[in-house]
């Protein structure tokens, strides 16, 4: 016989925090981890920061600033992060009785989701507020990256904030492109030049050296090449490398969360003291037999008021038969 449906075993804690039975932590993209977010490559790309030496879209001095944003922004992500972990972990789950283990498993899979969801969803927010505030407001770029307004491919850097043009090394300040950076597209500021690039180049040895290569030999170069590695493209990511940075910032940066919940951990909190249930017989036989003797009660009645009246209509019946007896004459 099971009592799991009517079990109840009240909690002697029905308040208890989530860090006592849910640990919860999350593995960021490889890109906050590289020495591209270093300050070394970021002082190189610096130089002696004579930006109006080059073309807008030449990342040399100018992509000082778009790797130090990125920089910034994992730093923001990661520390997002855990601060949401923390306060998370510090949250009350409070439950008056014990629950089946299908049903915790359940309910924190989901409670965990709607944190997932809701700490993306500010920050996502968050990010887009930014944006519209500087494309609202037409702030000027400090590297003139909106100036002039009107991009090379047509695109008004002051009704549009979308415009990107292709990034890379360019000839002094002509519109002559020496190399075209895979995946790096210039926009009206520096944080929309981030957002709406890509890390394909990075995950590819070869594009760094030719960019390393370029920044030294061509005119205004750099004093030396400095050695450095690409993203590892043998480690798994749920991001494809053309996968624009805005999509990867919108995630945090996260590549995946890894949570555990303990059902036994969650039984020792609570601590029940005692368990009551409620039985149900079944009385199917009782009821039976006692709709049979009920019949048969029933049946011994009515038969006490019927055969007496059968039984004089039949002897009626044969009375009438004997009267009306004809007799022969001899």
């Amino acid at each position: 016989m099971s009592y799991s449906k009517s079990l109840d075993c009240p909690c002697n804690k029905i308040s208890i925090t989530y860090k006592d039975f849910i640990e919860i932590d999350a593995t960021f993209h490889q890109i906050c981890s590289s020495d591209f977010v270093n300050m070394k490559w970021i002082s190189y790309l610096f130089n002696e920061g004579y930006w109006s030496d080059y073309e807008r879209r030449d990342i040399r001095v100018r992509g000082s600033a778009y790797f130090l944003f990125l920089s910034s922004v994992c730093e923001i992500s990661r520390r997002t992060t855990n601060n949401a972990i923390e306060q998370f972990h510090n949250e009350i789950f409070i439950n008056t009785k014990l629950i089946s283990e299908t049903e915790f498993n359940i309910q924190i899979e989901n409670i965990i989701l709607q944190f997932q969801k809701l700490t993306l969803t500010k920050f996502s927010r968050s990010l887009k507020l930014l944006r519209d505030i500087m494309n609202g407001n037409a702030f000027v770029s400090s590297y003139f990256l909106n100036c002039p307004i009107i991009t090379t491919n047509g695109c008004s850097c002051g009704t549009q904030s979308d415009c990107i043009d292709s990034g890379g090394i360019y000839y002094d300040l002509t519109n002559n492109q020496v190399f075209a950076m895979p995946g790096l597209h210039i926009g009206c500021s520096v944080v929309e030049t981030l957002l709406q690039s890509t890390f394909e180049c990075l995950y590819n040895q070869k594009c760094i050296d030719l960019l390393l290569y370029y920044m030294r030999t061509v005119i205004n170069r750099y004093p030396y090449q400095m050695n450095i590695s690409a993203i590892n493209s043998s480690v798994v990511s749920r991001f494809k490398t053309n996968t624009a940075i805005e999509t990867i910032a919108d995630e945090l940066f996260i590549e995946e969360w890894k949570t555990n919940s303990y059902y036994s951990s969650f039984y020792n909190q609570c601590a029940p003291n005692y368990c009551s249930y409620q039985t149900q017989t079944d009385h199917y036989i009782i009821y039976t037999s006692s709709k049979i003797l009920g019949l048969y009660g029933g049946l011994i009645v009515a038969l006490r008021f019927i055969i007496p009246f059968i039984t004089k209509i039949i002897f009626d019946i044969l009375k009438r038969c004997q009267n009306n007896t004809i007799t022969p004459n001899e």
